[in-house]
């Protein structure tokens, strides 16, 4: 893999855009593989070269999103597991946006997010405001942190992202809990008046 990600810095911002943009529906190579060693070596761009990651991230999904919605589960079950797929679908019906919103910061290939939620027909005005906030907030923390901090924003990243994201869930998950109670409360009993 390392062959391919030194062909596509070679061509620097342009080869960013395209890993980040086919990372969304079909390449395994992850763009913050291209982004982080490109924002250290200019730590000035490192903001410019989160907004190209997110936005071809976000127009790659639109393709994943369509390859899901015309080709169905069985392109689904190419690319996850079988004993995920009923997870993932019952994530998109629960959770909706949140869950296309933590799954686009989760680190791991967006391609699943992008064609599980074609696939399962998520709103596609909300499939695209969670992936830009999702991947985002991934890509543009990471660019941040190195605009700041340069190299050391490399072992906060490492040491943060991990903790940040399963305490961010932790916090929806409570957060849409007290929401749900809170709205179950208000509904009035039939019957009683």
């Amino acid at each position: 893999m390392e062959p391919v990600i030194l062909f596509f810095q070679n061509y620097g911002v342009v080869g960013l855009f395209v890993v980040s943009f086919i990372e969304s529906f079909i390449s395994p190579i992850l763009p913050d593989l291209l982004l982080i060693p490109m924002a250290l070596s200019a730590p000035e761009q490192a903001i410019y070269y989160s907004v190209i990651a997110t936005t071809a991230s976000v127009l790659g999904g639109i393709i994943g999103y369509f390859i899901g919605n015309r080709l169905g589960l069985p392109v689904l079950q190419k690319y996850a597991p079988a004993k995920h797929i009923d997870t993932i679908h019952n994530w998109l019906e629960k959770y909706g946006g949140w869950a296309i919103f933590f799954a686009a910061m989760a680190p791991i290939p967006y391609k699943f997010v992008s064609i599980s939620a074609g696939v399962f027909r998520v709103n596609m005005v909300v499939f695209l405001l969670a992936s830009a906030i999702g991947r985002g907030k991934r890509f543009l923390l990471e660019g941040i942190l190195i605009f700041y901090y340069g190299p050391q924003a490399v072992e906060l990243i490492k040491r943060y992202s991990n903790n940040f994201i399963i305490g961010f869930i932790a916090v929806a998950v409570i957060v849409g809990i007290v929401i749900v109670a809170m709205k179950m409360r208000k509904k009035p009993v039939k019957g009683v008046s």
